[in-house]
């Protein structure tokens, strides 16, 4: 169950537990953190992200440059995508998809040729 939305100074969050795991969301900037033991798995991540957000949700996992790591906790970290938000379509199953990204995309691809 999804807790309710607590204000903390001027942000907005939600906590619940899903799989024995801490989740909070970050209301305004779209982020899920996840405090796990190691043991945590892509498809319970992917189901927290679902209970989130929904499962049309898209989000990433940022990996950053080696000097902007903070690694003081088993946490991981998923940033919701908004609906123009770029993301891979990693099924090619989206191939019309009209947004400035995908026409550039599609106008580079042809230029090349």
């Amino acid at each position: 169950m999804i807790g309710p939305v607590h204000e903390h100074g001027d942000r907005a969050f939600r906590r619940f537990e899903a799989y024995g795991f801490e989740v909070t969301v970050d209301v305004a900037l779209g982020r899920l953190g996840v405090a796990h033991d190691g043991t945590i798995t892509w498809d319970q991540l992917q189901e927290i992200k679902n209970l989130a957000w929904g499962t049309d949700a898209c989000a990433i996992e940022v990996y950053p440059a080696g000097g902007n790591v903070v690694n003081s906790r088993n946490m991981r970290h998923l940033w919701r995508l908004g609906e123009t938000d770029f993301c891979p379509d990693l099924l090619g199953a989206d191939q019309a998809h009209d947004s400035l990204q995908s026409r550039y995309e599609r106008a580079w691809a042809e230029a090349r040729r």
